[in-house]
């Protein structure tokens, strides 16, 4: 049933790449193919010349003709070898030119897909694991799909070309020879193969853990503390783990391969033998000339490798149809509802929100009610795991997939067109210092002046000055441009945030994370400065910013523990209470007395 399955999807994956190739450029596919058809012909030319040279040959030596027939040969031969060059040539640079618009359809295709795709996908383990493969392996399992799809199509007419020559030796022969051949090949070697498709899937998952290794100190991120922590060793182990489990499957691959390829050689060759000999017998009786026998070898090699060739794409083709599947997978999943409504200016009313991220057990959000009013400048704070952050996605539409509704109070609100944001983890855009503020507002052209006012509210106007390029100056190593200090990033990103003039929601997760502290006050400063009547959201575990908030609200197992002022919350003793003190020791105490909370994970 495995096998009827996996040939089934081989057979769709053929089709979907050869649709992707159309799609590409449908010209220089069709003449691909048409060209690789008509380079078949040198099969014939190969076969009928080595013949009539070797039959030329031994008859000028027999005095039975002149060298004019041998020269004719030589010349026609050579003649046709430049020919089947030239084709060769054009056909290179057809699959090279449909390679290239097949690479930029795919990339552009699934760049575009994997942008516009519901925020889920990567939260849930499965579907962000697809997505890598996709990444990963889907163009070159294409590539290789439209490769043996030429092949396939060049089979036809080689097999003509073959049969033509088959039919001058005896029928019952080569009826003996091809029941042979198909009975005991296809079918014994045709399961090994189809075995090997299977084993190459189950070396996936431990490839992918020995690269991730393997590329372990070379991660900028994490490569400050491999050095600190000398982790070498440590990770070497790792990386030799998984190696091994990975190399004990790959060696049984190449082992059951080898067994496979020589196996089929010998069902091949055990018959051919025969065959060449009962051909020897036949020139013998004078029904062929000496040249025959030869050209019976090419013809006979000839067959032998297009079959196992064959093989040999159909066990690759297996394999790769699993990415192909993967990339259609991906290809239907949902897509974001893209909103079109103006930016939303009201109250704004969280109601029995519940939320669980895919594969997790617990509720991130357990039936919150909440009220935001349009210009408030909330705290939001919580233990880890509290419910903050995931709450903010909401508000941020990066998901529908919730019990409960976001509403005006009345009727149901999107505020994906109304949020400006910055995440805890921002990203750092390798592109121009110009680059990275107009992705805040992407579609609007800035002016040089509207950029340096920007950079000028962020207090990085002077440091971009002193650059050679200014705003034009490129930023990140991969890009061969500057590096930033991580304060210098924080701000970058905060100046993203100002980019976008019609956000009338800003949501600040841990926005002065890097920042010292007399920044971080300046930067507090600005954003109560300049966000007028916007309603803005704090959510930071540094809760000194929390005091000059209209209203502090606090998490607790996804739902609104309190809120209130800083002063009635103090008053209450209640979770923020508890938090803020212990802060607050940190500077008035010694560490020694400071009772550590235990630690609190979740999403």
């Amino acid at each position: 049933m495995k096998a009827k399955k996996e040939k089934t999807y081989m057979f769709k994956a053929l089709k979907r790449s050869n649709i992707i190739a159309l799609k590409s450029n449908k010209k220089a596919y069709i003449l691909l193919i048409i060209v690789s058809v008509v380079m078949c012909a040198e099969i014939f030319i190969n076969l009928a010349f080595s013949e009539y040279i070797i039959n030329s040959a031994y008859n000028l030596f027999t005095g039975k003709t002149d060298y004019k027939a041998v020269l004719f040969g030589i010349i026609g031969f050579t003649a046709a070898i430049l020919i089947f060059n030239g084709l060769g040539i054009i056909r290179q640079l057809l699959d090279n030119r449909l390679m290239l618009d097949i690479t930029y359809y795919f990339e552009n295709t699934l760049n575009d897909k994997l942008g516009s795709i519901k925020w889920e996908y990567y939260e849930n383990n499965e579907t962000f694991v697809k997505i890598h493969e996709v990444r990963n392996h889907t163009l070159k399992a294409i590539r290789n799909m439209i490769n043996s799809t030429t092949f396939y199509i060049s089979v036809a007419p080689a097999a003509a070309i073959y049969g033509y020559y088959l039919s001058q030796i005896n029928i019952f022969a080569v009826i003996v020879y091809f029941i042979l051949v198909i009975v005991f090949n296809l079918k014994i070697a045709g399961s090994m193969f189809s075995q090997l498709g299977r084993l190459w899937e189950e070396t996936q998952s431990f490839s992918q853990r020995q690269k991730y290794f393997f590329n372990f100190s070379g991660d900028k991120v994490s490569h400050q503390e491999y050095k600190f922590n000398r982790l070498f060793n440590y990770a070497s182990d790792l990386w030799e783990k998984y190696y091994d489990s990975e190399y004990k499957i790959r060696l049984k691959i190449f082992r059951k391969h080898e067994i496979t390829l020589q196996t089929a050689r010998i069902i091949f060759n055990l018959p051919y033998v025969s065959m060449m000999v009962f051909i020897a017998f036949e020139i013998a009786a004078g029904l062929h000339e000496i040249g025959f026998l030869v050209m019976a070898n090419s013809l006979f090699n000839g067959i032998i490798d297009t079959c196992l060739y064959i093989q040999n794409n159909i066990t690759n083709n297996r394999i790769e149809s699993v990415f192909i599947k993967a990339f259609d997978e991906v290809m239907n999943y949902e897509n974001d509802v893209v909103s079109d409504e103006p930016p939303y200016k009201g109250d704004i009313y969280l109601n029995n929100i519940t939320y669980i991220y895919p594969q997790a057990k617990n509720k991130a959000l357990d039936g919150l009610d909440l009220c935001i009013k349009k210009g408030e400048k909330i705290a939001i704070v919580g233990y880890n795991g509290s419910g903050k952050t995931t709450c903010t996605n909401l508000l941020m539409a990066l998901t529908d997939k919730y019990e409960g509704s976001i509403t005006d109070g009345v009727k149901a609100v999107n505020l994906r067109n109304s949020v400006s944001c910055i995440l805890q983890d921002f990203a750092q855009y390798q592109m121009t210092i110009r680059e990275n503020i107009e992705a805040g507002y992407a579609g609007h052209k800035f002016t040089d002046e509207e950029i340096w006012s920007i950079l000028d509210m962020v207090g990085l106007k002077d440091e971009v000055l002193k650059l050679e390029k200014g705003i034009d100056t490129q930023l990140g190593q991969l890009s061969k441009g500057i590096e930033l200090s991580k304060g210098q990033w924080q701000r970058l990103a905060i100046a993203r945030l100002l980019a976008n003039p019609n956000a009338t929601i800003w949501i600040l997760d841990e926005p002065t994370a890097y920042l010292d502290p007399i920044s971080e006050i300046d930067i507090y400063d600005l954003i109560y400065k300049i966000s007028g009547d916007r309603t803005v959201l704090f959510i930071s575990h540094r809760l000194g910013f929390a005091k000059r908030a209209d209203r502090i609200i606090v998490f607790d197992k996804g739902k609104v523990a309190e809120q209130g002022s800083h002063e009635e919350l103090m008053q209450k003793g209640g979770i923020y209470a508890e938090m803020y003190k212990i802060q607050e020791s940190w500077y008035t105490t010694s560490s020694n007395s400071i009772e550590p909370r235990p630690a609190i994970t979740g999403s």
